[in-house]
């Protein structure tokens, strides 16, 4: 196999390993497909040490998740991850095992002996995919949001019709998957292209596992599809932003601590579903002007590119322009740092001394404006600043006078 290089091949010469590659990087195989993890199956007792000596090889490190029999040593593997699972029976039976009969494929390394359950390579044939047996998807209810992913990553395979009543079964006890396990599909899903990524979520929407997992009506999910779908970039975190906007910014943030999101995605999800997306009337037909500009790329920092993606679907047509012309700026890093970091020309005693303001929040909104005066160009020398921070305390003094 193309992907068994120096590390993996040096790691499987033992012939007395009997490790198998197995799932999803044998059917890909078979499919003239690149990319994807590495499934390896090891003999009872040995997978803990087989996968130290291969992460040893790999120079990576081993990473546990979840418990015996179900446990997993994830090595990562340059770009992908290698998941070493121990083997529980006999082989027939841990084939068994898995969520569909095409990942059931197997080769014994290094000798390279074939193995699959019944019907395998029929029904990878036919671009199908069926459970091996009856109750694998009550036993692992994950497997729903499985399904789900390989309909996103594998446009020309559909799920085998008699299995629809089992996912759609196991779909009511998906919410007590480990949320750690269940984000780990949600990322892949929704990081799959756009026509993926919704094909998956309208085959979740028939099941009515969306309905569960958001506790929401299906208009609000059906529109939270239509918003990933138009998301053109693979990214997981903003597509789930979108997707959980029709359920307003509390609703969706409670979901994404409950799904144990990491606490940039929160902050990042925070920072979108706040943003405004309607333009009033007379600044959506004109072009935005450089301070409007300088304004919306410090509200948008530092999450620039996520918030442009957003707001480039989420939002009306006047937010999509604005996006359209904001978005060259990404391409400008020196400007853009101009304008998120603009050089002061004075010393802070001189400005603090100008503005005649003691240290406090009043200080603070008045560094702000000067900034963002600096940000636009109003500002352009040390004489121009110290006749900006003149004017700027001119209203102040004639109030206190008052």
């Amino acid at each position: 196999m193309r992907r068994a290089d120096a590390a993996l091949a040096a790691a499987v010469a033992q012939p007395d390993e009997r490790v198998r590659a197995v799932g999803g990087a044998v059917r890909d195989a078979f499919l003239g497909r690149s990319g994807g993890d590495l499934d390896l199956v090891a003999p009872k007792g040995r997978a803990e040490a087989f996968a130290k000596e291969l992460a040893a090889r790999a120079g990576t490190r081993v990473v546990p998740l979840g418990a015996p029999p179900k446990r997993i040593l994830k090595v990562p593997f340059r770009s992908h991850e290698i998941d070493v699972w121990e083997e529980t029976g006999d082989r027939g039976a841990d084939l068994l095992r898995r969520d569909f009969t095409v990942n059931t494929l197997s080769f014994s390394l290094p000798a390279g002996t074939f193995a699959s359950a019944p019907g395998a390579l029929a029904d990878l044939r036919a671009k199908r995919l069926a459970p091996p047996r009856r109750g694998v998807f009550l036993e692992d209810p994950l497997r729903v949001l499985r399904a789900a992913r390989f309909l996103a990553e594998l446009p020309e395979f559909r799920v085998a019709r008699p299995a629809m009543a089992e996912l759609r079964e196991a779909g009511r006890f998906l919410r007590s998957v480990p949320a750690e396990r269940r984000l780990v599909e949600w990322d892949k899903l929704l990081g799959a292209p756009a026509a993926g990524r919704t094909r998956a979520l309208r085959f979740l929407e028939r099941l009515g596992v969306l309905r569960i997992l958001l506790r929401t009506t299906a208009p609000r999910t059906r529109r939270g599809i239509s918003l990933a779908f138009r998301l053109s970039s693979p990214d997981s975190r903003v597509a789930r932003a979108l997707l959980l906007l029709p359920l307003g910014k509390e609703r969706a943030e409670a979901i994404l601590r409950e799904w144990k999101t990491s606490r940039e995605e929160q902050r990042l999800a925070s920072h979108l579903l706040a943003l405004p997306l309607r333009q009033k009337e007379r600044a959506a037909k004109r072009p935005p002007t450089r301070r409007e500009i300088a304004i919306w790329l410090r509200r948008l920092s530092p999450f620039l590119r996520e918030s442009l993606l957003f707001l480039s679907v989420a939002g009306d047509e006047g937010t999509c322009r604005l996006a359209g012309a904001l978005s060259p700026y990404r391409r400008r890093p020196a400007v853009l740092r101009r304008i998120l970091k603009p050089v002061r020309p004075l010393l802070f005693a001189e400005i603090s001394s100008l503005l005649g303001l003691p240290e406090g929040p009043e200080l603070g909104a008045a560094l702000e404006a000067f900034d963002l005066a600096l940000a636009a160009g109003e500002v352009r020398s040390a004489r121009g600043a110290r006749a900006w921070l003149r004017r700027f305390r001119t209203p102040r003094s004639a109030r206190a006078r008052c």
